[in-house]
């Protein structure tokens, strides 16, 4: 397993093209409301209450708390599914991706461990997303085919691929990599999306900001539906299988 230092965050990295989405400072901007203005939709997942989550697929939860692990051994501090902890999860992939790059650039082999780290943050990933809206695993294929698929949206995305795209940067749009949404709901979206500040491609790619942006996929989604007279949607996994 990549055993990764210490280090203070990597130098700011080349600004993402096109229209980014700066989900975090759209959250700040929710912060500084007037909590007396009334309910909106119009702000950062607000996450309604939920009873108890159905435990995780063995395959999920071993690699979740593996990553669980991994991190309290790199940074001292351990993971426990809340989404405040992401900033954790993101920068222990970029140390890994140092740790990478460093190897890559002295000559040597990719090392296998890469596909660990890609595996097992993709799990906790997953898991807290799954924890924060209601949705399900389907496990079909290798890990970095798994997917997430929710229950009041027609929104999944793969953990383990968003993962991999922090890990070798890759990234120029907040829904290019990892998700899929209903056709009918995309152009709204898109749109929503389109009116944030670009932001770095390291910062547009890490967990934190994928979780961020799912938040409000899925509060446009619920505006759409809302204006539209939808009632909330309440999937199953056949509905995904069912295209």
């Amino acid at each position: 397993m990549v055993e990764t230092e210490k280090t203070p965050p990597p130098p700011p990295p080349k600004t993402a093209n096109g229209a980014a989405n700066g989900a975090i400072a759209h959250a700040a901007e929710h912060d500084e409301e007037d909590e007396d203005s009334g309910p909106s939709l119009d702000h950062a997942f607000d996450p309604p209450p939920r009873g108890p989550v159905e435990p995780a697929p063995e395959q999920v939860a071993d690699l979740a708390g593996a990553c669980v692990r991994f991190v309290k051994r790199a940074l001292g501090v351990e993971l426990d599914y809340a989404v405040e902890t992401l900033p954790l999860l993101d920068h222990w992939l970029a140390d890994a991706r140092r740790v990478a790059e460093e190897g890559k650039a002295s000559g040597k082999e990719p090392d296998a461990a890469v596909d660990v780290v890609a595996s097992s943050a993709g799990a906790y990933l997953g898991e807290v997303i799954r924890r924060r809206h209601a949705s399900w695993w389907r496990l079909d294929g290798p890990p970095e085919a798994w997917r997430i698929e929710l229950t009041h949206a027609w929104v999944s995305l793969r953990p383990v691929e968003l993962v991999i795209a922090a890990l070798t940067q890759r990234g120029g749009d907040a829904l290019d990599v990892g998700f899929e949404l209903d056709d009918d709901d995309r152009p709204a979206v898109a749109a929503r999306l389109a009116e944030l500040p670009e932001v770095e491609v390291e910062e547009l790619v890490a967990p934190s900001t994928r979780v961020e942006v799912l938040d409000i996929v899925v509060d446009t989604i619920r505006a759409r539906h809302l204006a539209a007279g939808i009632a909330q949607l309440e999937l199953e996994p056949d509905d995904y299988t069912n295209e």
